[in-house]
């Protein structure tokens, strides 16, 4: 009888959270906040597979829930600024501005998405295309948005309790269609650790991601060991229709304060 109780008791908290019954046991992520690096920069370097097509991507560390992804052409007239609000209980984004950062500091926010708990749903706004927001079921949580070149995913590697196990977590993404709506759940991939090798000049652990949620396309993700960050990525699948795959490889890290950041940021129109 008691077994059968606590089977309902998990069974009722799975239906009520939305997480699997499993977590409540061995959970796949668990905050570290010393593993958090405040002030600290990624370069990474974003392109086709084969090299081609290449746009910078520089993620900075804002605050223990905040990362700022700054994608730009050097000297080019506009770029693009996504400033992310991650949740360390569902290790998901929970609110995303994506913005168009001109010179002169001038910037203009071009849509925004909420993720709604109660309502297993992201909002999304983008008033350029619509008027009113739009709802997006997102039915797997850890969920992260592939357009967002993963970010939300990479950051929360670092957390995971083991990391030469595998886990499975939802991909959503823009749909670029004017049609139709906005945004959309892509459906499931599996990450699996598959061992570890040299990449980058650096010991990372290699790990495979496939799945519906990237059209059966995946690739190879490898994690700096030490830091628990992406050193490079390769997948067959482009995150914009404006490649043919997709390659984020890290060219180097450094820190830096808040003005620091936002000078950089300048420096590049």
């Amino acid at each position: 009888m008691k077994k059968r109780i606590s089977a309902l008791l998990l069974l009722t908290l799975a239906l009520f959270t939305g997480v699997p019954a499993i977590s409540a046991k061995s959970p796949v992520f668990r905050f570290q906040p010393s593993k958090v690096t405040v002030g600290t920069v990624y370069h990474y370097l974003k392109t086709n597979i084969d090299g081609t097509q290449p746009e910078h991507v520089s993620t900075y560390v804002a605050a223990s829930d905040t990362i700022e992804s700054f994608k730009f052409h050097p000297k080019s007239e506009r770029a693009g600024l996504v400033i992310a609000v991650m949740d360390w209980k569902t290790f998901s984004a929970k609110r995303l501005e994506s913005w168009q950062a001109f010179a002169g500091g001038k910037k203009n926010l071009f849509a925004t998405l909420r993720y709604l708990p109660m309502e297993k749903s992201v909002e999304v706004s983008i008033p350029a295309f619509r008027k009113t927001p739009e709802l997006t079921p997102i039915p797997r949580i850890p969920f992260h948005i592939y357009n967002f070149d993963l970010a939300s995913l990479n950051f929360a590697f670092r957390h995971l309790v083991n990391p030469k196990g595998s886990f499975t977590v939802g991909i959503a993404d823009p749909t670029f269609k004017e049609e139709g709506p906005l945004f959309a759940y892509r459906g499931e991939v599996t990450v699996s650790y598959v061992g570890e090798e040299t990449r980058n000049g650096v010991m990372c652990r290699k790990y495979t991601i496939d799945g519906p949620g990237l059209a059966n396309r995946g690739g190879t993700i490898w994690v700096n060991r030490a830091g628990g960050h992406f050193e490079d990525v390769e997948i067959t699948l482009a995150d914009n229709p404006e490649w043919q795959s997709f390659k984020f490889k890290l060219v180097k890290t450094e820190k830096m304060d808040r003005a620091a950041w936002e000078k950089f940021m300048a420096a590049q129109f």
